[in-house]
């Protein structure tokens, strides 16, 4: 069960994608969420985390865990303008261009 957890926790794999070689992944999430819940969860990670300090292998002074994660942004500021060789490629874009374009808007109705 404990291995299962771990598992996860170092994967960062869904619970569902659990190998078999571990209980089922509901088991192992119910009972991770009972450690959690009371306090055995950070009992176990201490030990464990103790374990591998006393064996040369961490340092909890050095050592930390976030959880938050910010995805990188690709080329140059927002703010930036695009070069002017470069437009949009992909035809959904392209397409919201027109309907977005003010030579795009209703028509007025056709008068006789």
């Amino acid at each position: 069960m404990l291995n299962g957890i771990l598992f996860i926790l170092r994967t960062g794999a869904p619970w569902a994608d659990l190998p078999e070689r571990y209980p089922p992944y509901q088991t192992c999430h119910r009972r991770f969420q009972q450690w959690v819940r009371s306090g055995i969860m950070r009992g176990v990670l201490a030990a464990l985390a103790e374990d591998l300090r006393s064996q040369g292998g961490f340092d909890l002074e050095e050592a930390f865990i976030d959880g938050s994660f910010a995805p990188a942004k690709k080329g140059g500021p927002a703010w930036a303008r695009p070069n002017e060789e470069k437009g949009p490629k992909s035809w959904p874009l392209q397409t919201a261009m027109v309907f977005q374009s003010r030579f795009a808007q209703k028509a007025p109705p056709h008068m006789k």
